[in-house]
């Protein structure tokens, strides 16, 4: 029983840590957007993150079953769908409306997890997706600019992120999460290359905070933060780690302020907390259960 506690807090402290990772990219990647399109850097970032995991797992990397396959392409085209369409939202809207946005997908796990999985949400997700539709309202503040085309965007990335975590806690289960890991990624990695033949002229400027930026949700927020995924999902539910990535939001408007002064208003900021409080309540709700 102690070493299943102790194995559990390592992967909430794991998942905690890709938390701030991934807060710190959003306004990374905005600030990126300006030398750089879209598509082009979701490509550069999944490129960067599966020769980084070739080159560390190559060996592991080749022994999963064509089932575990099918279930890292699956997770490869939600991430990057999920990717592009919040990617390409961060350059319509502002960074807290896309972290807290994205967030929602915290909300949504539980209904896929009885779409996919038979498994019954609790009659909390359903009070949780009532606070967190009311949070969204207010986040984007109506009376000031009301819901964009980015918010749009990035309301659909948090579907596609929910499946992810859904069908990462079946696959995880039966399969190496490193070969997991890297599959997803390099399947990304294709998808986004064939999105921008067709959709974008490729357009990178060579400028330090490009180039940090790509390295950073590469390297770490890509190659370094699916593979901590894959593991710790073997060690805790789809709707717990859901709960635990709810941090990531605070994060990112944390790091927002640091770096570009972007500063939450009154309603907006009302609008998060009633979507961090939907959060909680789904966590409640799990560890009841």
């Amino acid at each position: 029983m102690q070493g299943e506690r102790a194995s559990s807090f390592r992967a909430d402290a794991a998942l905690l840590a890709i938390c701030a990772i991934w807060g710190f990219t959003f306004p990374a990647i905005q600030l990126a957007l300006r030398y750089t399109g879209p598509l082009t850097f979701v490509c550069l970032r999944f490129g960067l993150a599966t020769v980084a995991l070739v080159l560390l797992f190559r060996g592991r990397a080749w022994r999963i079953p064509r089932v575990g396959l099918g279930y890292a392409a699956l997770m490869g085209l939600c991430l990057a769908l999920g990717t592009v369409l919040q990617t390409t939202g961060l350059g319509l809207t502002t960074v807290p409306r896309s972290a807290f946005i994205t967030a929602l997908y915290v909300v949504i796990v539980p209904f896929l997890m009885l779409a996919i999985a038979r498994v019954r949400p609790r009659w909390s997700s359903a009070l949780a997706v009532l606070l967190a539709l009311a949070g969204l309202y207010l986040l984007t503040e109506p009376e000031v600019s009301g819901f964009n085309l980015g918010d749009l965007l990035t309301l659909a990335c948090a579907f596609a992120f929910a499946l992810h975590i859904v069908i990462a806690e079946i696959a995880t289960a039966k399969h190496d999460p490193i070969a997991l890991t890297f599959w997803q990624v390099a399947t990304a990695a294709a998808l986004s290359g064939l999105a921008l033949t067709f959709l974008e002229r490729p357009h990178f400027t060579l400028t330090p905070w490009a180039i940090t930026a790509v390295a950073v949700t590469g390297l770490l927020a890509t190659a370094l933060a699916f593979g901590i995924q894959m593991w710790a999902q073997r060690e805790t539910s789809a709707t717990h780690a859901a709960v635990i990535f709810s941090a990531e939001p605070v994060f990112a408007a944390l790091f927002a302020y640091v770096l570009q002064g972007t500063v939450m208003g009154p309603t907006a900021f009302l609008g998060g907390a009633l979507i961090l409080a939907g959060i909680l309540l789904v966590q409640v709700g799990a560890r009841k259960g």
